[in-house]
């Protein structure tokens, strides 16, 4: 009898977690993807991905180098506008990085057929 008051119990927590996976996918109406990725994450995301394709052989050295000098560039520049704002990026420099990511994202994109295809939209 003991077995099966726990097991009853434990029914309805088993079923709940069993639904969690759709709720995840279920997105409302209006969903931006982009607006749950900050900076770092894309930054951060485009570093892994290259070291990746590097480690897999998809892409060169010479290519490596380039778009790891770009994303470097691109992170030097977001320090240099924050130490110039206290700490903190306007609305336009916050759009101007991000801009420079999603170029850099794109432009491997259309390079390696969709293996960099990026999450946040």
């Amino acid at each position: 009898m003991r077995r099966l008051t726990c097991f009853l119990a434990a029914a309805p927590a088993a079923a709940l977690l069993a639904l969690a996976p759709c709720a995840v996918l279920a997105q409302p109406d209006g969903y931006n993807a982009a607006a749950h990725w900050t900076r770092k994450d894309r930054e951060h995301w485009l570093y892994d991905r290259l070291h990746k394709a590097k480690d897999d052989g998809s892409i060169g050295d010479h290519e490596y180098d380039r778009v790891h000098d770009q994303l470097d560039r691109i992170t030097k520049q977001e320090d240099r506008m924050r130490d110039h704002q206290d700490g903190q990026l306007t609305d336009e420099q916050t759009q101007t990085v991000e801009a420079r990511l999603d170029d850099v994202a794109n432009h491997i994109q259309w390079a390696h057929e969709n293996a960099f295809q990026r999450p946040w939209g």
